[in-house]
């Protein structure tokens, strides 16, 4: 396990621009470029403060965010009242965070991980299927598969069957969990991610020679949803920003070839 690995400066700097470019971080840097090109061009000042404002306010709209979030993740949720053609669960980790528990490099998994958890839990009682868990370490501590498969014993009285602590990112779940599943013979899976996530996450999946049956979590019913959907909150900000991010990972997995 690579709980405390040397980073690769370059696999670092993705994670930093990645912080710094998605909302709401990217908008209020675009804003402030406007702020400082006010005197001596206000024009494009202007238009670079109105816009990075703008973006900001439309992305914390449940109507944008959900339109958005539709466009990523496509897939319809998993039917649990049909038989599942598949030999196991994978379930991927979507980030950790530092505890005040247990041992100093000990994390426990993030909200959206544990949302995934849960969801796989669920699909695991009603499928019977064995679980492999799926995420490294990213920049430090312990692997997320670590932390996951801990909280699934505790607080959902499961055991995974497998761990792959390797990966750092989707491509990275989808290689190294083709490579502990062609070991024990598995070939099709139910694939347990965000609906945001499921798209990119079945491409490099099937790209490894998985074939999946997919179960988002998440999905969004859109249709209209009255007054609300033009009052801007934080956790529309986060479904768009999450939105944005799997369209750019998609786009960066076709420039590389996958």
């Amino acid at each position: 396990m690579r709980h405390n690995a040397a980073v690769e400066p370059l696999f670092l700097l993705r994670v930093v621009l990645r912080s710094w470019l998605l909302p709401p971080a990217g908008p209020l840097l675009l804003a402030l470029v406007g702020l400082w090109l006010m005197r001596r061009r206000p024009r494009l000042g202007g238009a670079c403060v109105a816009l990075g404002v703008g973006v900001l306010l439309a992305m914390s709209l449940p109507l944008v965010a959900d339109r958005l979030a539709a466009l990523a993740g496509p897939h319809a949720p998993l039917d649990l009242g049909r038989p599942v053609d598949a030999q196991a669960i994978v379930v991927l980790a979507g980030g950790s965070r530092a505890t005040h528990f247990g041992a100093p490099d000990e994390r426990e998994p993030s909200t959206t991980t544990l949302e995934r958890l849960a969801y796989g839990a669920r699909v695991a009682r009603a499928t019977r299927l064995p679980v492999l868990l799926s995420g490294g370490t990213v920049v430090d501590g312990e692997p997320e598969s670590v932390s996951m498969a801990r909280v699934l014993r505790s607080d959902f009285a499961l055991a995974p069957r497998w761990l792959e602590t390797r990966s750092r990112n989707t491509h990275e779940n989808a290689r190294e969990s083709a490579r502990v599943l062609g070991a024990a013979g598995v070939r099709r899976v139910v694939l347990v991610t965000s609906a945001t996530h499921m798209r990119r996450a079945v491409r490099e999946f099937e790209a490894a020679g998985v074939a999946v049956v997919p179960a988002p979590v998440g999905a969004v019913r859109g249709g209209f949803d009255g007054v609300h959907d033009f009052l801007p909150n934080v956790s529309a900000l986060l479904r768009s920003s999450s939105a944005v991010y799997e369209f750019a990972g998609l786009a960066v997995a076709r420039l590389g070839g996958r």
